[in-house]
């Protein structure tokens, strides 16, 4: 038996947990969650409420959401003994063997009661928690101690992996372990000639007004050419001001947060996917990018910026091509040369989705960390579909 433990399994941007909560040990699976909302979708018995609130929930919901991250992350230092007790009991209760615990601030977090119930802890690293954290004297204490009493750190990509090396991470307690896609979702369709895609948060490191400035450069030249953005954040008023601001309302539009099922859609239907991810003013980076994967499975070509573990999935030329963080002239050339050769955009989107079924599926994902976690082979192993190329 394992656990997941995760602050949220409901953060729309967070599929990735998700797919860990399904495919890693399904039937064999329990759950550990601050808050749990989105937890009852599995069927697995879940510890929910742990860590306990902080002064600080009463906010409403969105901004609670980020005060309780920063109070995890700033001021309490571990859990409070009831609900490390809590958790040791709850794993005992059903047999816990290991843990995957989402985020190495959780997995400093949780280390004490993995510890206490002879628990492997193995800590996923991700994003912000590998290079905003770190900046940090007193995170880097935490994340040593981390390191010397964990299992295992899994790492979305070499990138990050390299990072943690640096501020002290044994390498041979290091994984590397892409979140990967079920390609049969993300098959190609009959694609909208010219019609570009941006999937993700509106936040810095993200940057779809650079997306948005970059088009503007090109639009003229390519009178068909529409963008679309799904997803929002704190940038979206930015970015549409700049989209007034350059008269393209009505060949850019925005679609706000959207489900899964949507985002398919929409891959199916587009012609390129672009995205300007830079390394915003915080330290705050990538990890490697599911909407990126996506895209690939989709047999999309990508036009992306060499950022963290990004050119680790896209091969510059050959699935895509890759341009320097805040380039943004060299991103519209990237757009026009796509535009201007839907052949060889087709072929790059093709080479893109086999490189997902050799490199980034689900079952890679599955065998990279049950490997990682030293779990047993599982008895009825899941059969992914995964589909030919299309």
């Amino acid at each position: 038996m394992i656990a997941v433990v995760s602050q949220f399994f409901n953060t729309p941007s967070e599929t990735f947990i998700r797919d860990h909560v399904r495919h890693l040990a399904p039937g064999e699976t329990v759950l550990v969650c601050q808050e749990p909302d989105g937890s009852d979708q599995f069927g697995y018995p879940v510890l929910s409420g742990v860590p306990g609130p902080s002064p600080l929930s009463r906010l409403p919901a969105r901004i609670a959401n980020v005060t309780r991250l920063c109070w995890l992350a700033y001021v309490r230092d571990g859990m409070s003994r009831r609900d490390e007790d809590r958790v040791v009991e709850f794993f005992k209760a059903h047999n816990v063997e290991a843990a995957l615990v989402e985020y190495l601030t959780m997995g400093a977090l949780f280390a004490p009661a993995c510890r206490r119930a002879g628990v492997r802890l193995y800590a996923h690293a991700h994003g912000a928690d590998s290079t905003v954290m770190p900046r940090k004297h007193l995170w880097r204490h935490r994340y040593r101690r981390l390191f010397a009493g964990a299992d295992g750190i899994i790492t979305p990509s070499r990138f990050i992996a390299n990072r943690l090396l640096q501020i002290g991470c044994p390498n041979e307690k290091l994984h590397v372990s892409p979140c990967g896609v079920l390609p049969e979702r993300f098959t190609s369709s009959k694609r909208e000639s010219g019609r570009l895609l941006f999937v993700g948060r509106f936040v810095e490191k993200k940057s779809p007004h650079l997306v948005i400035e970059a088009f503007a450069r090109i639009a003229s030249r390519f009178p068909g050419a529409r963008l679309d953005l799904v997803g929002d954040g704190p940038l979206m008023a930015r970015c549409e001001a700049l989209v007034r601001q350059e008269n393209l309302s009505d060949r850019i539009v925005f679609h706000g947060y959207q489900s899964t099922e949507f985002v398919q859609r929409m891959m199916q239907n587009a012609a390129i996917f672009v995205q300007h991810s830079v390394t915003a003013r915080n330290g705050d980076m990538e990890g490697l990018p599911v909407s990126i994967l996506e895209a690939m499975a989709s047999a999309l070509p990508l036009v992306a910026t060499r950022h963290s573990g990004i050119p680790e999935a896209v091969v510059d030329g050959e699935t895509g091509i890759l341009v320097d963080e805040h380039d943004i002239e060299s991103m519209a050339k990237a757009f026009a040369s796509l535009l201007e050769e839907p052949r060889r955009a087709a072929e790059m989107g093709h080479a893109g989705r086999r490189r997902v079924l050799d490199h980034f599926t689900q079952r890679h994902t599955r065998d990279h960390l049950r490997q990682a976690m030293m779990l047993p082979a599982m008895a009825k192993p899941l059969d992914f579909a995964e589909g030919p190329v299309q």
